[in-house]
């Protein structure tokens, strides 16, 4: 049969194909599954079924007789119609019906008509010309077990071990001595007079430091230690040489600073505060802040100086732009009103 045919054909790009007045034949998706009995591996494929209560025309098959015979809509139509009654007179007849690549229709024993789907017919196209393979067990791999090494034990073995465990703390000290002597041995090498003890003391009392001139003779030994101040003068700045080491001794020149800058009288000038934009024209007012700034970013994007003015009320409100001016204000009002926001309106602050 011509329709049996088309039917075949439609499955394959359609889940749904409805035969008028006879019902609706629906593909559904199968996954890949195992036949453990048979053992065997099913590839994935779309099951046909068959709905007796869907008889309206959906128009593929009449649109598929169209295409492939060059019928007229009215005579794909009838002969749609033809096909359906030889159907339903075959299944009167003999109680049983082969749409050849769809399936077969009989009735159970209380009259019910019923669809068993060809089992040869895969209608997923990703699948096509897949065949069920064998599924072979593949033996899981056991790792063997790891040899245990075992030592042979020999005569007095103990003993051995024994000895030799307190062998290392006798090697380990023979090793401190002869690295000891070693050291002693460089030392004395590079220094000929001898070693000397550092003193780590910190806490004995030590004789402060000392500055002494360069080319100052040294103070006598024994000789009390003198303390003198010296002070810069007041109205020296600059760079000058002076006895600071005290007398008979050579001058050091000294940097005693800049000298102060003379406090100048304080101007009389008042600043004056240019004048702020006063007159905003208002696009919008948003309850949450993001919107507000998002709306911001668009209206910069498409060249307006737009801001957030302020929050009044719980809302944000957005201007087209801000203007020092009232005249330029209701200008670009007029503007925005015109091309833009007819709700525009103006904001003085």
């Amino acid at each position: 049969m011509a329709l049996g045919r088309y039917l075949h054909q439609l499955l394959y790009e359609h889940d749904c194909v409805i035969v008028p007045d006879f019902g609706g034949f629906l593909t559904h998706y199968t996954p890949a599954r195992l036949d453990v009995q048979r053992r065997l591996v099913h590839p994935p494929s779309k099951a046909v079924s068959f709905n007796r209560k869907l008889v309206r025309q959906d128009g593929l098959l009449v649109d598929q007789l169209i295409r492939q015979e060059g019928m007229d809509f009215q005579g794909a139509s009838e002969r749609v119609a033809q096909e359906v009654e030889q159907w339903c007179q075959e299944l009167g007849r003999q109680g049983r019906l082969e749409v050849p690549g769809v399936g077969t229709f009989f009735h159970d024993p209380e009259h019910n008509l019923q669809f068993q789907p060809d089992s040869k017919v895969n209608f997923l196209k990703d699948a096509y010309g897949l065949r069920p393979v064998a599924a072979v067990p593949v033996p899981r791999a056991t790792m063997p077990p790891a040899p245990v090494l075992s030592m042979p034990a020999a005569e007095g073995g103990a003993a051995r071990e024994k000895k030799g465990y307190g062998s290392w703390p006798a090697a380990a000290a023979a090793m401190a001595i002869v690295f000891t002597a070693a050291t002693w041995y460089l030392l004395g090498m590079m220094n000929p007079e001898g070693l000397a003890w550092g003193d780590l003391n910190v806490f004995r009392n030590m004789e402060p430091a000392r500055y002494v001139l360069p080319g100052a003779p040294p103070p006598a030994v024994g000789a009390p230690a003198t303390a003198s101040f010296w002070t810069a003068p007041a109205d020296l700045h600059g760079i000058h040489e002076l006895h600071i080491a005290g007398p008979g001794m050579p001058p050091v020149a000294v940097n005693l600073g800049q000298a102060p800058m003379k406090a100048e009288p304080e101007s009389t000038a008042v600043a004056v505060r240019a004048p702020g934009p006063r007159f905003h024209v208002i696009g919008g007012c948003f309850l949450e802040k993001e919107n507000a700034d998002r709306f911001v970013s668009e209206l910069q994007a498409r060249g307006f100086a737009a801001s957030l003015v302020d929050r009044k009320g719980g809302l944000y409100r957005v201007a087209y732009g801000s203007y020092p001016l009232r005249a330029t204000a209701l200008e670009a009002l007029n503007a925005v009103r015109k091309e833009e926001a007819p709700e525009a309106w103006l904001l003085v602050k």
